[in-house]
């Protein structure tokens, strides 16, 4: 009975886990953002203050206006995801890394995040497919990414098929290197590229759910 009873909990601890986690968040950026925004509500005369509450379009509120700072927040972020993508924003965001890397501590945390970000927007639509390698031995697996067929004149010598496979280190997907694998050598795996870099990240504590294929499959994901 117990062993039923403990089995559910793992089951559904996750989900707990998951929902606890956003909760948070969402309370803590909505408490942060949307006090400094109804202050300023207030101080323009948007909104009111009658004793310990906060009246805005004739309905009360106690301390700030509920989900206003995640609305708030998401707009900000929408900005910057545009602003990012202009030259101007390119240079004003390669001044502010620069910026952090003159710092010791903060050089270390904010290149780590930057580069795992990075793996998770930019590698997944580069990588074409999760593969596995017999690597550094025969008998012992690496996961690799597919990320092409080697073309022209590379290893053309040989006759045999030839793929480029991207090997990552864990728990950091964007170092790594490039290794041109035969074909045959190679296991293709029906595995999101999702899933791949977050097994790789966690370097094997969230295992992914993948069967083997026997073909590449060119996905976008």
């Amino acid at each position: 009975m117990w062993q039923r009873v403990f089995a559910g909990f793992m089951v559904l601890l996750p989900l707990f886990v998951t929902v606890y986690l956003l909760q948070f968040i969402f309370f803590m950026v909505d408490r942060a953002v949307g006090g400094w925004l109804t202050e300023l509500m207030l101080t323009t005369g948007l909104a009111f203050r009658q004793g310990e509450l906060v009246w805005f379009l004739g309905v009360p509120f106690h301390d700030h206006i509920p989900v206003i700072g995640v609305i708030l927040l998401l707009l900000i972020l929408l900005l910057i995801g545009g602003i990012a993508r202009t030259p101007a924003g390119r240079f004003l965001f390669a001044k502010i890394e620069r910026f952090f890397g003159f710092i010791p501590v903060a050089r270390g945390v904010y290149s780590t995040v930057q580069q795992v970000s990075q793996a998770l927007v930019h590698e997944r639509s580069s990588f074409k497919q999760v593969v596995l390698v017999e690597y550094p031995r025969p008998g012992v697996y690496t996961v690799g990414f597919l990320t092409g067929e080697s073309q022209g004149g590379v290893l053309q010598f040989t006759g045999e098929e030839y793929v480029n496979v991207f090997l990552p280190k864990s728990p950091n997907p964007t170092n790594g290197w490039l290794a041109l694998v035969p074909r045959k050598e190679v296991t293709f795996l029906d595995m999101s590229i999702e899933d791949g870099l977050k097994f790789v990240i966690s370097g094997g504590v969230v295992p992914p759910k993948a069967r083997l294929t026997d073909q590449t499959i060119f996905t976008e994901q």
